[in-house]
Parts: C-alpha cells; sequence; structure tokens
C-alpha cells in the first residue's frame, strides 16, 4: 500500500469518527491544526518518556524498567500515533505528505551529499 492511500484510509476514518480536516474558515483551520499539533508533541512526549525509561536501564542497574526489546511493540505505536497526527497536518494544510517528504528528501541529499562515503 502507498503512503498516500494510508493517508487516504485514516483521513477517511477520521472523517467517520467526527474529526474534521475540512474547514469553512481558517480560523477553524487553525483551530484543529493546534490541536493537533498538541496531539502530536503528546505522542512523541510519549515516545520520549517510554525511551527514557528504557535509558534508565541502561545508567541505572537498580532500575526496574523495560529493556528496548520489550519496549519496541510500544515505541512503534507511539510512533505510528505521531504518522497519524502528521497526516492529518498535511490534510489539512492542504499538502500532499507523499511528494512532501520525496522533495524534502531531494533537499537533504544535495544538502548532505558531502558527508556520503
Amino acid at each position: 500500500m502507498q503512503l498516500s492511500e494510508i493517508i487516504e484510509r485514516q483521513i477517511a476514518a477520521d472523517s467517520r469518527r467526527g474529526f474534521p480536516t475540512s474547514f469553512e474558515s481558517d480560523s477553524d483551520r487553525h483551530d484543529q491544526l493546534m490541536r493537533d499539533l498538541v496531539g502530536l508533541v503528546g505522542e512523541v512526549g510519549e515516545f520520549a518518556d517510554l525511551l527514557k525509561k528504557v535509558g534508565l536501564v541502561f545508567s541505572n542497574p537498580d532500575y526496574k524498567g523495560p529493556s528496548l526489546a520489550d519496549a519496541e511493540p510500544q515505541l512503534r505505536s507511539e510512533l505510528a500515533d505521531v504518522a497519524i497526527y502528521l497526516f492529518r497536518l498535511s490534510v489539512i494544510l492542504k499538502g500532499d505528505l507523499e511528494n512532501d517528504i520525496l522533495k524534502k528528501m531531494k533537499t537533504n541529499d544535495l544538502r548532505y551529499q558531502y558527508l556520503e562515503k
């Protein structure tokens, strides 16, 4: 499945669930962008918190936290949540995330070509 198809599927599900991605005014669109940004930051925070707990295991042998292997499924789940918020933000901004990523990759190829070995 292409990224664009995944995004379409998620946005359709959001619409069925009452999570809007199209708006009558820029003010309403801005409000939703802000709400989804808070959601995105929250999901990144959940990823960071779990990764912090994994790191504490390495830095403090007495800490009883998850191993990286144990945490991987939840870390991947948090990243999936992050992706869903990115999909929403892109659609609300009338973007094409798949093409926007490809364009950015080309830019980065030029910007960082001196690092390639």
